[in-house]
């Protein structure tokens, strides 16, 4: 049976809960079709050994809606196929996130799959209640991180998420959003077109929420997890210590990820919980030496996956769209040319000094 019918059949089990579920995956992890296969009688000794709470109550639920339960599933797994949306068993999890403390045993994820497995990662999370500086540091990040091979991962909540999301559409950098709900359910209802642009650009979204599942404060918090160990670098943009970020800012340093604060005034004072940190940070992304310090740990981080990094590959991309779109005389190459035999002295004077 494939594990996702018997996952998607378990989870509709009355009475069995995400305990429960857990439970059993890590029992079985993708031979979840065993329990299936289990006779009536040894069905609850079987979800007793897996140490599902209720067994034998749970049991009984199972064995009298089998039939029920599993057709129900193969046409839902049959839909979520239809909507590209794959199950992700504990054995195919990134490993960055197989590896973490109470991570996830499996997840949903709609889209490209190797966007969850292809670093560096680059987190950028931070306040709902965002201000037009928030607006500019954010922008100013994922502009920095825009010119290497880096997957840019948020939350797809207003705000903060929202604005990374679309500078990383604009700059045309990949995408990995972690829903709080499950994959089939859209909220907010204003990050709809973001999510879309997300799949059909070769990001994903991902969840480890049933499908149908609606939203709760707790599952927020445990997203953040998925956020935190996913990341080479967390970077919080804007927000308080009593804040949604802090969880994810706490997540990070438990799973001793870099974590970088961006500071000015007016920033909040969550960069108060990411300066004591031995992995912390703080950065004035408004400055040129701040944006410098930044764009140094994201080459860094792209560079450690062994990719070929570039720093301007930004304005190479821009410059070919420019060429193409305007009658450029030789006067305007030439110009060019000047313009970089001028930066090149300019640096090559300043390795002199």
């Amino acid at each position: 049976m494939p594990f996702v019918v018997a996952f998607l059949a378990l989870g509709a089990a009355r009475g069995l809960g995400n305990k429960g579920l857990r439970a059993l995956v890590h029992e079985h992890r993708e031979q979840l079709g065993r329990v299936w296969q289990a006779p009536t009688g040894r069905l609850a000794a079987e979800l007793a050994h897996a140490k599902v709470p209720s067994a034998r109550k749970v049991a009984d639920e199972i064995s009298s809606s089998r039939s029920e339960l599993l057709k129900t599933a193969r046409a839902k797994a049959d839909d979520l196929a239809r909507r590209d949306i794959h199950l992700i068993g504990p054995s195919a999890l990134p490993a960055r996130l197989a590896e973490l403390p109470g991570g996830p045993l499996w997840l949903f994820v709609e889209g490209d799959v190797r966007a969850l497995y292809e670093g560096p990662h680059v987190t950028v999370v931070g306040t709902r209640n965002i201000t037009p500086d928030g607006v500019r540091a954010t922008e100013a990040a994922v502009r920095t991180l825009a010119a290497y091979p880096i997957t840019l991962v948020s939350g797809l909540a207003n705000g903060i998420d929202a604005v990374a999301h679309q500078a990383a559409l604009r700059d045309g950098v990949r995408n990995v959003a972690f829903l709080g709900h499950g994959i089939d359910v859209v909220f907010p209802a204003e990050t709809a077109d973001i999510r879309t642009r997300i799949v059909h650009t070769g990001g994903a979204v991902a969840s480890e929420y049933l499908p149908g599942e609606h939203y709760r404060k707790a599952q927020f918090v445990q997203r953040n997890r998925l956020q935190a160990g996913l990341a080479d670098i967390v970077v919080a943009a804007e927000g308080q210590r009593t804040g949604g970020t802090a969880h994810t800012v706490r997540f990070a340093a438990t799973y001793q990820r870099p974590i970088v604060g961006f500071t000015w005034p007016g920033a909040g004072d969550l960069t108060e919980l990411i300066e004591p940190e031995p992995t912390g940070q703080l950065i004035d992304i408004f400055t040129t030496p701040g944006r410098r310090i930044f764009d140094t740990l994201c080459r860094s981080a792209a560079d450690a996956y062994g990719h070929s990094t570039f720093g301007l590959s930004l304005v190479e991309r821009q410059l070919g769209r420019e060429a193409e779109l305007r009658a450029l005389h030789p006067e305007d190459l030439e110009r060019l040319r000047q313009r970089l035999d001028d930066l090149l002295g300019q640096k090559d004077g300043g390795h002199a000094r």
